[in-house]
């Protein structure tokens, strides 16, 4: 099937309300149906689906498109990724043109361990001693099922030799991760699948099961091409929806934490894969927080409540700054972790807990404040230069003032210094401007003619030249409206099907928000031909003005009352 009949068929197999109505609730509102985003926070809907058109828009953020659209940004997916999930989900084939080497070597990878985690999770059905692991720690089959936890036995190759069963190459499965030398990297644990954003599995992690040996309790797979440790997050697949809904994510250290929080009910937690969120691991984070960042910028720190703990939340502050996030921080009592804490005093203990959470300012004063105060400020406010946000750093300096009793100004002034002195660095991140054109009124106008009146298409390029159009988002629709047009192919569906992004969230709202007379659309249509006219003859008549050629000046005059003659007649 052509690419384009693809893209098509699916659009005509999946109707973008069922599609939208599986992630948020929407609600039927006159022709259309409205939610509040799901891609920023809002109190009033203004999120717009249209059945007729099958498009979205929210009025809020600007966001729109089409079903492949919506797909991207929830699942924050590439546009071939979301072409590959619904066409999967109608049961058409699809096949990436042009796919390399590497490309092709990704798909078996991603086949080999989706495979591979069917495999261990056979193996944990017939082993009783991972079964009672699971139970002894709070681990029911629920969250087993949801998780896709598994069991890798003490032998040493019967995964490598189920792979060659099924009839992967052997280059392929000693390069892995999860066979070294014919021999299986995971033995004796209980195995726990790493997913990424689309939820393919991309890695595991091992908890071993003997208490008494020497090896380390918890490894991860090693990295490939589909899996990098340490810009992943565990638990991330399973808990974006649940962020999004509570507005903020809580971040704890190990698997079986993150299991247990889902199991009771807090389902926005996650996990970094052993890596430290530290200064000295600031780049590492920042890959990771920007895949965290799709999601939410609050994030709940949780530590143990020990020193050791402490410390380890006063370090995670700096990156989380730096990646542009609001924190704050939860310190479990001494010896408890997430799930022991669950398990020992249940939901409603770790609610309160969550409900007493500690600004950054009160971390400081907690460590500082029997210590030396000068010293845990001077701290503070050095990792306050990170912060990029200006309104979330002045909270917080203000906060500091109230708290310690320094002067305010007196700690601006110093922030001032250790910023000016670090000037020289470069720590921050560098978002491109995005430049906002105005839209003139007549473009946008024939524009919405075009799209929702196709059979004016026609007339409207025989009386425009589209090289007048000052913005060049329109005139860039409208080069791709004509060449549909010159084929005889065009469709609201096919042109979405060409679009980019902010090409489909300006042509979703146009179509959402149509405010055209349809009783007047030809006076509209002319109106808005003729200002587009008069506007590039009088840019030819100002131009040759300077010029001083007369006689070129006084055909431009001419043309112009000809132009407001034939229109205005």
């Amino acid at each position: 099937m052509h690419y384009q009949q693809l893209l098509e068929e699916i659009k005509n197999r999946i109707d973008i309300v069922d599609l939208i109505t599986e992630y948020i609730d929407l609600q039927k509102t006159g022709q259309n149906y409205k939610s509040l985003c799901p891609f920023h926070a809002e109190k009033t809907p203004s999120f717009v689906v249209s059945p007729s058109k099958q498009i979205f828009h929210c009025f809020g953020c600007g966001k729109g498109g089409d079903i492949f659209t919506f797909l991207m940004e929830y699942e924050k997916i590439s546009f071939i990724e979301a072409v590959s999930m619904l066409a999967k989900r109608v049961g058409l084939e699809f096949k990436p043109v042009n796919k390399s080497m590497s490309q092709i070597s990704k798909e078996k990878l991603y086949e080999l361990y989706e495979t591979a985690s069917n495999y261990y999770i056979e193996q944990l059905k017939s082993s009783e001693k991972a079964k009672n692991y699971l139970k002894s720690r709070g681990i029911n089959e629920k969250s087993i099922e949801i998780f896709k936890i598994g069991y890798a036995s003490g032998e040493k190759n019967l995964l490598y030799t189920f792979l060659k069963g099924k009839g992967f190459d052997d280059n392929l499965i000693n390069s892995s991760g999860l066979v070294n030398n014919n021999n299986d990297f995971f033995r004796n644990r209980i195995i726990i699948p790493i997913l990424d954003l689309t939820g393919r599995v991309v890695g595991f992690g091992g908890r071993l099961l003997d208490s008494t040996s020497q090896l380390p309790k918890y490894i991860n797979s090693q990295d490939t091409p589909i899996f990098k440790k340490g810009e992943n997050l565990f638990g991330l697949w399973h808990s974006k929806q649940y962020i999004r809904e509570k507005g903020y994510v809580m971040i704890m250290e190990g698997y079986m934490d993150v299991i247990l929080c889902h199991q009771y009910g807090f389902k926005n937690a996650v996990a970094p894969l052993g890596t430290a969120l530290t200064q000295e691991q600031l780049e590492k984070a920042k890959r990771i927080f920007n895949n965290l960042k799709k999601f939410t910028n609050r994030i709940l720190l949780i530590f143990d409540g020990d020193e050791a703990g402490v410390l380890a939340a006063q370090k995670s502050l700096l990156p989380l700054f730096y990646g542009g996030f609001i924190a704050k921080i939860v310190l479990l009592p001494d010896k408890e972790d997430p799930a022991s804490f669950l398990q020992k005093y249940g939901e409603k203990a770790f609610k309160n807990l969550i409900s007493k959470a500690l600004s950054p300012v009160d971390l400081i004063m907690k460590i500082y404040l029997e210590k030396n105060l000068n010293e845990g400020i001077h701290k503070f406010l050095i990792i306050l230069s990170y912060i990029e946000d200006p309104i979330y750093c002045d909270e917080l300096i203000r906060e500091l003032s109230e708290k310690t009793g320094v002067n305010e100004s007196a700690l601006r002034d110093q922030l001032k210094r250790i910023v000016y002195s670090k000037s020289s660095k470069s720590h921050k991140n560098y978002n491109n401007d995005i430049k906002i054109l105005s839209v003139p009124k007549e473009e946008e106008i024939l524009l919405r003619i075009a799209i929702s009146h196709s059979e004016k298409i026609n007339y409207i390029f025989q009386k425009i030249n589209i090289e007048d159009f000052e913005n060049e988002l329109i005139k860039n629709i409208f080069l791709k409206i004509e060449k549909l047009h010159n084929h005889g192919q065009f469709s609201t569906n096919k042109l979405l099907n060409i679009l980019n992004e902010a090409e489909k969230a300006f042509i979703s709202k146009l179509i959402i928000n149509s405010q055209i007379d349809e009783d007047l659309i030809i006076q509209n249509m002319n109106d808005c031909i003729k200002n587009l006219a008069l506007k590039s003859i009088d840019k030819k008549i100002k131009k040759t003005a300077k010029i001083g050629d007369e006689k070129i000046l006084s055909e431009l005059i001419k043309m112009k009352k000809t132009i407001m003659r034939n229109y205005n007649g």
